[in-house]
């Protein structure tokens, strides 16, 4: 098993030429950033099931969660692409108005940070940004 050292603004370093995959929790509250109040929509955000999201937090799968209700996320984490930081690549389909910080800090409720989705999309340039476009935001681990 690899050996994950923390970093400050990076997640976890990766071990030099190692992948490993983790199940990790990520807390997520709801209602905020316009993100609707159920699990399936909350779900494909983070790209995980309903089920996945209610057993999670031993919930009915009928169940509406409260404004603010505190959710935790399972992850499926580890170093992609040989990536130096161990992350959970969510893609994300860009909404008008996105930015990477509004995403980041909003939707994603600080789980990434901006600078992280520019280093992990070098392609794309932040400034000019198509609605439609998929944009991989890292989910620290």
């Amino acid at each position: 098993m690899a050996t994950a050292v923390p970093t400050s603004v990076e997640g976890f370093n990766c071990t030099a030429n190692r992948t490993y995959l983790c199940q990790v929790y990520a807390l997520y509250r709801t209602g905020f950033a316009g993100v609707p109040l159920d699990l399936a929509t909350i779900g494909d955000l983070f790209a995980v099931s309903r089920f996945m999201v209610t057993h999670a937090n031993k919930l009915s799968t009928m169940a509406a969660p409260a404004n603010g209700q505190p959710l935790l996320m399972p992850l499926q984490c580890g170093c992609p692409s040989r990536s130096p930081s161990s992350y959970m690549p969510m893609q994300y389909q860009i909404d008008p108005g996105d930015t990477y910080w509004i995403v980041s800090t909003t939707k994603l409720h600080n789980l990434t940070q901006y600078q992280a989705v520019e280093r992990v999309n070098p392609t794309l340039v932040p400034t000019d940004l198509d609605v439609g476009t998929m944009v991989t935001f890292p989910v620290f681990c």
